[in-house]
């Protein structure tokens, strides 16, 4: 059985790249685009619940875009510039696709969009709110922060890499559920992402308070690196004791039992990902656990199993896939 759904597609015709577009971006027009030299090169690698698609115009051109699906686009290009209406986008940064006017234009680009299954990530938010009737909607089409939106970018990359170098192992589902959880929940904290009330009025995802919402963005954008509860505290500018209070109130536990938490969802995700020559100790390491024979123990109580069975898995994967 085989991993990934695979297939490419090179044109120099616009309509039939707006044909091949069409299941990521239904409403895609193409503007300025010279015939003799428009040229746009297109690859798909779909799992269960997300699509990867890395394209490349590599002739002048301009679009208007929209589209009602989950994409974060990552865009980079000559004279590459954007707009949301009439509002220029930053393109250094992640953007997601919008349900409209989203205009681009360029002399040459190369991206790579990631579409969400919209009810798998709506899964996901309730998880993490324990709210079961939360819905996603669409708000704006920049990261929240410029942090948040580069950690959307690493998880990214982390998860396209292991669809190249195994993707024969995406065909088991414990490892096409790591990737599409980890983009979710990057997706969740990068993006606003909204539910109604009674009233029809929006409200953010998570909790109210703003101290507790900046965080936990701190957190998720710098959790793989030597942060502290105190410099959390610093980062929103409430003194230690007080972000402690606010956590225990909002959400039933300490900052730093979150961060650890946040911290073990990260070594877990990159024990089915890593290569075989990243041992536990180094992916350990690099997410700020030291002692290793408490790690083993915090790690076996939050997931049920000890980091060497998750890497056992992942090699079990690996030789029924070769």
């Amino acid at each position: 059985m085989a991993g990934l759904t695979r297939s490419a597609f090179d044109t120099r015709d616009p309509e039939a790249a707006c044909r091949a577009f069409e299941p990521m971006v239904p409403r895609l027009a193409f503007g300025r685009a010279d015939p003799a030299e428009f040229r746009v090169r297109l690859r798909f690698d779909a799992a269960p619940s997300f699509t990867v698609i890395e394209y490349a115009f590599s002739a002048p051109a301009a679009t208007v875009a929209g589209s009602d699906d989950l994409v974060v686009i990552s865009a980079k290009g000559r004279g590459f510039e954007l707009r949301h209406g009439r509002t220029p986008v930053d393109t250094s940064l992640p953007y997601l696709q919008s349900p409209e006017s989203l205009a681009a234009r360029w002399e040459t680009v190369a991206a790579r969009a990631i579409m969400l299954d919209r009810g798998g990530v709506a899964a996901v938010a309730r998880a993490i709110t324990g709210d079961a009737e939360i819905e996603t909607a669409f708000i704006d089409v920049a990261p929240r922060s410029a942090d948040l939106g580069r950690h959307f970018e690493r998880i990214a990359h982390r998860v396209r890499s292991a669809m190249l170098d195994a993707p024969d192992a995406f065909a088991e589902p414990v490892v096409a559920a790591a990737a599409f959880n980890r983009l979710a929940v990057a997706y969740l904290y990068a993006f606003q992402v909204v539910k109604l009330d009674l009233d029809g009025r929006r409200m953010p995802l998570g909790p109210r308070s703003a101290i507790v919402r900046a965080a936990l963005d701190h957190m998720h954008a710098y959790a793989s690196e030597p942060i502290t509860v105190q410099g959390v505290a610093e980062a929103v500018h409430i003194s230690a004791r007080g972000l402690h209070t606010a956590f225990a109130a909002e959400l039933g536990q300490s900052p730093s039992e979150h961060l650890r938490g946040i911290r073990l969802a990260g070594v877990r995700d990159e024990l089915r990902f890593a290569p075989p020559e990243q041992g536990i100790a180094a992916v350990a390491h690099r997410w700020g656990f030291v002692h290793l024979s408490r790690f083993a123990e915090t790690y076996a109580r939050a997931f049920g199993e000890l980091p060497s069975e998750t890497v056992g898995a992942r090699h079990r994967i690996g030789a029924t896939a070769a």
